[in-house]
């Protein structure tokens, strides 16, 4: 591919979407809105907690999702119909008609719909900056969020691109794009839940109890144990359908780089540590047979086979964030490979209701 040719349509592309006002009223009522947000958020937690830095965490979680959301949405409606629309425009033969190759036209269009998309970052990184000034977050994990973000929707804009040139009508592609992003953020955590049902198994429990009776104040003697079986969920088989939630990637580097990580993880984290925390929890296997005692004299109330749940909990498991980026970054590339195989010529056999010029 030459540079130069996917410059020619990424500037073709850019001029056509940016030549009325709409793109940048479009910005600026994104501008307000994260103002508003993020104002009206702080005020809110001036006014329900005694320190606004404890509400700070959660604030730049909130913002962070936020943007996340609103960038899923947008990023849709700037690739689904570039190709199939410029098609029904009579414009896209004009393109293939020249010397550009298939792969240039389909570049310089996901390079012009990333960049309208960047554009909508660009205006909420001030806010994140600041909010992670203010404590909100780590460096490293906002680095690694900002990634996240721009690889997702660069993703997400070439899905867009391969279905508009997959089908006929913009409306089809749009709505495909949508079904594709809402099987992402919706879709994963729904399989897993239907999936509890399948992993369920027994576990033979023995527990000790204390023998109040036998036990003194400075004391205590265990009584017979109770065994029982309880039905357990072994989610480790099933949590890897979250990783490509890119959610949950933003939730495992936020608890895998907390910005306090003297504190109870549990009670004193912002949402994102905490959800990263709980699929970490999920990975941990399920054994056959515990014990637990609630008798012991060191305070430890759990027993063999038990995981540990006290204040110093962390995540113990590989990160999985950049395998959320690579499903991701898989599924655009072989997107944009469908598109631009879509638009090579000669086209020897076009799809009913398909027009060339």
């Amino acid at each position: 591919m030459s540079w130069s040719a996917v410059r020619t349509v990424a500037v073709l592309e850019l001029r056509q979407r940016v030549r009325s006002t709409r793109w940048q009223i479009m910005l600026v009522v994104w501008g307000v809105v994260l103002v508003l947000l993020c104002g009206g958020m702080t005020a809110q937690a001036g006014t329900t907690t005694h320190h606004v830095e404890e509400a700070i965490p959660v604030l730049y979680d909130m913002t962070v999702c936020f943007v996340l959301g609103i960038g899923l949405i947008i990023a849709p409606t700037l690739s689904a119909t570039s190709i199939n629309g410029d098609r029904a425009d009579a414009t896209l033969a004009l393109l293939q008609a020249t010397a550009l190759r298939s792969q240039e036209i389909v570049v310089g269009k996901l390079i012009a719909a990333w960049s309208a998309a960047m554009a909508f970052l660009a205006v909420a990184l001030p806010f994140l900056f600041v909010f992670t000034l203010a404590g909100g977050a780590s460096w490293t994990a906002l680095a690694i969020h900002l990634l996240i973000l721009v690889v997702t929707l660069g993703s997400v804009c070439a899905i867009g691109m391969g279905l508009s040139a997959a089908t006929a009508r913009t409306s089809a592609s749009a709505v495909l794009t949508y079904l594709v992003v809402a099987a992402l953020v919706i879709g994963t955590p729904l399989a897993t839940a239907i999936s509890t049902t399948a992993v369920r198994g027994e576990q033979r429990q023995t527990i000790y109890y204390t023998d109040y009776d036998s036990s003194t104040n400075d004391w205590r003697v265990c009584d017979e144990p109770e065994r029982r079986t309880e039905d357990v969920v072994h989610t480790n088989r099933i949590w890897w359908m979250l990783a490509p939630n890119p959610f949950a990637a933003l939730a495992d580097s936020s608890a895998r780089h907390r910005v306090q990580p003297e504190k109870n993880p549990w009670t004193e984290s912002s949402p994102l540590e905490q959800a990263g925390l709980g699929i970490d929890e999920m990975r941990n296997p399920q054994p056959d047979e515990v014990v637990i005692y609630y008798c012991s004299n060191e305070g430890n109330h759990h027993g063999d086979n038990m995981p540990n749940s006290d204040d110093t909990r962390r995540a113990t498991h590989l990160v999985f964030w950049p395998v959320s980026l690579v499903v991701v970054f898989a599924l655009g590339a072989w997107s944009l490979t469908c598109a631009s195989r879509r638009l090579r010529t000669p086209v020897h056999k076009l799809p009913p209701g398909t027009r060339v010029a």
